[in-house]
């Protein structure tokens, strides 16, 4: 049995009623004692009479007394009629065998008492066992309540093994449960605000702007050219805020983990020249080249869509505030423990103060030339980057060079 407490309880009652039995048996045993003795000394007096009375037949009258003698059943029922004679039978009340009666009399109160203590004590031992049980369950109704109401500082302690001890523990781990999906609750709507929020204010300028055009355009006081203009800077608006919107739930599936990566064992070197292959076109604009260091092949377990996308948004930014006619290197670095991207570029970087906002949603950094830019790709590579059991941090130095260092933990 398993139950700590039930063989407690059973343990308990073992005890009482052993000590029931056994004071039961002391009592049967001294009633038969005292019997006894009250049947030598009323047979003593017959005995004793008979003797006095019949000398001679002394030895007779003692072995029909013991019952040794062969006529004895004959001298039984020549006294049964004899005392019938006198109204003894065995139908005769216990009244008029006095020694007998008083004897059975106080050991029947014995009985009596001894029972009445076996039930006091079964119902204050169950009493007490119930109390305690209940106690129990009152303290972790209180710590229910206390839960409810957003106290998880609650701790309820059982020492002793058993059931009790075993729904202990469940309840702490059933408290943790909630602590957690409350807090995850709370940052979750914490995120939706900050995430609203942040929308909204990046919103707010192009609609402003495409309030003013439409005004204008409204007007109808604008010349063919102005209209084309006015259009197209429209135009322009409604692309970024179509960007904008893409990107920002972008990021928000990510952080809100409601994107299943679709995690495969395949070449990262593969996905990051894919990667590098669709910036192509930006990079001749600016006629810069990006040179890959790496070995042919580095097979690690990853969303190829995602992390292409997280790459290039990083590759876009260092083209972006990379000079005309400079290089961009890339090393990739793997080692049993870990594999290690590295993408560094000799452009303007980045002011120090800058640094710990760098992957902030909407962040742009004072000194930069973009007026355009959103500023959620980093946001959202390192969001991506996060999702794939990696870390990446930036280094930088104004006016030399901007190091984004992508690391992906292999266990």
């Amino acid at each position: 049995m398993k139950n700590s407490e039930m063989k407690t309880s059973l343990g308990f009652l073992a005890v009482i009623l052993l000590l029931f039995v056994i004071y039961q048996t002391m009592m049967l045993q001294s009633f038969y004692n005292d019997f006894k003795r009250d049947y030598i000394h009323t047979w003593s007096g017959v005995a004793g009479k008979l003797v006095e009375q019949n000398p001679e037949n002394e030895s007779e009258i003692m072995h029909i007394l013991s019952g040794k003698t062969k006529d004895f059943n004959q001298y039984i029922a020549s006294g049964k009629v004899i005392l019938n004679q006198y109204g003894i039978s065995e139908d005769v009340s216990l009244e008029l065998f006095p020694y007998l009666n008083q004897h059975i009399s106080f050991y029947n109160q014995f009985i009596f008492w001894g029972c009445i203590l076996l039930c006091v004590t079964l119902l204050l031992v169950t009493f007490i066992q119930y109390k305690s049980f209940f106690g129990k369950i009152k303290q972790f109704i209180r710590a229910a309540d206390k839960i409810v109401e957003g106290n998880y500082e609650v701790v309820i302690n059982e020492n002793r093994e058993g059931d009790l001890a075993r729904l202990a523990v469940s309840f702490q781990s059933m408290k943790e449960v909630i602590r957690k999906n409350m807090h995850d609750l709370l940052a979750e709507k914490t995120f939706l605000v900050q995430t609203l929020h942040d929308l909204s204010h990046q919103l707010k300028t192009p609609l402003s702007t495409l309030m003013v055009n439409n005004d204008i355009l409204l007007n109808g006081k604008c010349s063919l050219e102005q209209c084309q203009m006015f259009t197209q800077r429209n135009q322009v608006q409604l692309s970024r805020m179509n960007d904008l919107i893409h990107n920002v739930l972008k990021v928000a599936k990510v952080d809100a983990r409601a994107i299943a990566f679709d995690k495969e064992r395949i070449n990262l070197i593969e996905t990051i020249y894919e990667a590098i292959d669709i910036l192509q076109s930006k990079c001749r604009e600016k006629n810069i080249t990006i040179d890959l260091e790496a070995a042919d092949e580095i097979v690690i377990s990853h969303d190829r869509i995602w992390i292409q996308e997280a790459l290039i948004n990083i590759l876009k930014n260092s083209i972006e505030h990379s000079h005309p006619d400079s290089q961009i290197c890339v090393r990739v670095k793997d080692t049993p423990i870990h594999t290690e991207i590295t993408i560094q570029d000799f452009g303007e970087g980045i002011e120090r103060e800058d640094l710990p906002h760098i992957f902030d949603r909407f962040y742009k950094a004072k000194h930069s030339k973009k007026r355009d830019s959103i500023g959620i790709g980093l946001a959202l590579s390192k969001s991506v980057i996060e999702a794939h059991d990696g870390f990446i941090r930036v280094e930088s130095r104004r006016f030399e060079f901007t190091r984004f260092t992508i690391t992906f933990l292999k266990y």
